[in-house]
């Protein structure tokens, strides 16, 4: 399954800044795969085995 996650308020103006590359590989780590960023803004796509949306949400 594919997913797409709109991460809101990082990367603003220098505040609550994270790296895309660090949260990439976070993703990575937690076993998701074909994990991408989009520029700088916090939104990711990634592939999972899960299929239940609210499962991952809770993981989180």
């Amino acid at each position: 399954m594919k997913y797409i996650a709109l991460l809101r308020g990082i990367n603003i103006s220098g505040k609550d800044k994270i790296s895309m590359s660090e949260l990439k590989l976070e993703l990575e780590k937690n076993n998701y795969q074909n994990v991408s960023t989009y520029l700088n803004s916090g939104n990711v796509i990634f592939e999972s085995d899960i299929d239940n949306k609210d499962s991952i949400i809770e993981r989180y």
